[in-house]
């Protein structure tokens, strides 16, 4: 009993770990901070909150309807999903760890009310920047290889995770330095790319085109 409830946290831990890395909060951290330069901190503060909310809710709608979009809308398997999903997950990170994302310019956002200021960075805030196709992709192949329980406690302490990290921006920004989060968000990507091929080959072998 002791050894099954052992089990079940480790994987609970190493799915929550998954989602995370995908969701790739140090790498987006000092870029939502750069976007709302000149915001007030209360603001800013209700601003993140409200973003890791919308994102939460996108992740777990699809979570409860992918399945069902999978299967029954484009009739696609999950080793279709394994593959397409790894390829999305190495290029996306592959451009974000060798090619510098174009700045923008973000300033007009010091001038805007909250509720127009939130409408305005729903996306790219939420979506594609915090969440994007290879975390839906990722709590897809969750619930299917795990279980839908595993997956929407992993997406819970996932977003717990987020929550406090965004909560904390301005203090993590000020103690690790905007260097340190280059640093770490670099490191990620690269376990995002080997999540990718191991979610390639995986569907690969379901397909029955490798053979172990």
């Amino acid at each position: 009993m002791f050894y099954e409830i052992e089990s079940d946290l480790h994987a609970l831990i190493l799915s929550a770990v998954a989602v995370i890395t995908v969701l790739n909060p140090f790498g987006n951290l000092p870029q939502f901070i750069a976007m709302t330069d000149g915001v007030k901190m209360p603001i800013r503060k209700k601003l993140f909150h409200n973003i890791v909310l919308v994102a939460f809710c996108i992740v777990f709608i699809f979570l409860l309807s992918g399945s069902f979009i999978m299967k029954y809308l484009f009739r696609v398997s999950l080793d279709d999903v394994r593959v397409a999903g790894g390829m999305i997950l190495i290029v996306m990170s592959m451009k974000n760890l060798l090619f510098a994302s174009t700045s923008q310019d973000y300033s007009y956002y010091q001038s805007l009310k909250f509720d127009e200021l939130f409408k305005k960075s729903i996306i790219p805030m939420a979506f594609p920047m915090l969440v994007g196709p290879g975390t839906l992709t990722t709590i897809i192949v969750i619930a299917e290889d795990k279980s839908m329980s595993l997956a929407i406690g992993a997406i819970g302490l996932a977003f717990l995770f987020l929550l406090g990290l965004f909560h904390y921006a301005a203090t993590i920004e000020k103690i690790l330095g905007k260097l340190v989060l280059y640093i770490f968000a670099r490191i990620a990507l690269v376990f995002v790319i080997a999540m990718g091929f191991h979610m390639i080959i995986g569907g690969l072998k379901g397909m029955n085109v490798l053979h172990t």
